[in-house]
């Protein structure tokens, strides 16, 4: 486990284990904005795994979900486990020091640079891929989530103004339909338009929703009675579209409809299909030797007291 710490916050980092962000903490209050699932995961285990199974050792914070993300899927021959093998398996720590660390992991053709650094009281991901010998292709999402420090009693979501929709984990859509509306409107899949800007706590909600097509790469996470927040920044070139996954005790199974959780996730998709149906819809990125791509998230917890 990695320790990144500066005068603002303190990170916990498992090069382990998708070198996932475990904890993000503000020194002089405490403040702890990420979510963790209702459940003591599994041992970890790499690889490319089914949803079952990376879901049982999911324990919450942020990870960087590639080369796939959303459905395990199929391209040529290949297979590309549930949010992508980066996701949950071992990271070569490179370089670091007291408040960065430097992470890298190899597979399906790529390797993945990863650069964690804590500066002006937030933490910056900084990620660079290249092509190890022919072109690859490439999704990829920031699997953010925050806990109940923010959703407790009521949460807001202050998120891009982009076209908002309910995605259905089987069928998509895997575009914007004519009809949807921009955020805070959401488009259900039963053809309803609900606002989605805030929740209470007490109210049982679970939807899996895009804003697809953002203006910009921010968001913010608020706590409507404290005040406490999280800010999300991104490069929307790269990632244009945000998932946002809302779980508030409607799940069962593994989730034991108890968890509490919202995923704010940039994402280079508008739908969770996966790698082989991004690119059967020329949504994937190909990366292609000696033209590396790259993009940054970062976020900021904000501590009303």
């Amino acid at each position: 486990m990695i320790v990144l710490q500066d005068a603002d916050l303190v990170a916990l980092v498992d090069e382990a284990h998708g070198g996932e962000v475990l904890d993000l903490v503000v020194r002089s209050t405490g403040f702890r904005p990420l979510g963790r699932p209702p459940f003591a995961p599994l041992a970890a285990l790499a690889g490319d795994m089914d949803e079952d199974t990376w879901t049982d050792r999911y324990r919450g914070g942020w990870q960087v979900a590639t080369p796939n993300a959303g459905n395990a899927c199929t391209v040529a021959g290949d297979h590309h486990g549930f949010h992508g093998g980066a996701s949950a398996s071992p990271w070569q720590v490179i370089d670091g020091a007291a408040a960065h660390a430097t992470l890298a992991w190899e597979g399906h053709g790529l390797r993945i640079v990863r650069r964690l650094a804590l500066t002006d009281a937030a933490l910056r991901a900084d990620t660079a891929v290249t092509a190890l010998a022919g072109p690859a292709p490439l999704i990829a999402v920031e699997h953010v989530t925050v806990g109940l420090q923010l959703l407790s009693p009521a949460v807001e979501l202050h998120l891009p103004a982009g076209r908002a929709y309910e995605l259905d984990e089987t069928t998509g859509p895997t575009r914007p339909p004519e009809s949807a509306p921009r955020f805070p409107l959401v488009l259900g899949l039963d053809g309803r338009v609900e606002e989605e800007g805030h929740a209470q706590i007490a109210h049982d909600h679970g939807r899996l929703y895009v804003v697809a097509d953002v203006p910009d790469g921010r968001a913010e996470v608020v706590n409507a009675a404290t005040g406490d927040a999280m800010v999300l920044e991104w490069d929307a070139a790269v990632l244009p579209h945000l998932w946002v996954w809302h779980e508030t005790r409607a799940t069962g199974g593994r989730w034991r409809n108890s968890a509490e959780i919202i995923g704010v996730e940039p994402s280079m998709t508008p739908h969770s299909l996966g790698l082989e149906r991004a690119l059967a819809e020329g949504q994937a990125r190909i990366v292609r030797p000696g033209e590396p791509l790259a993009w940054h998230a970062l976020v900021r917890p904000l501590a009303a007291s």
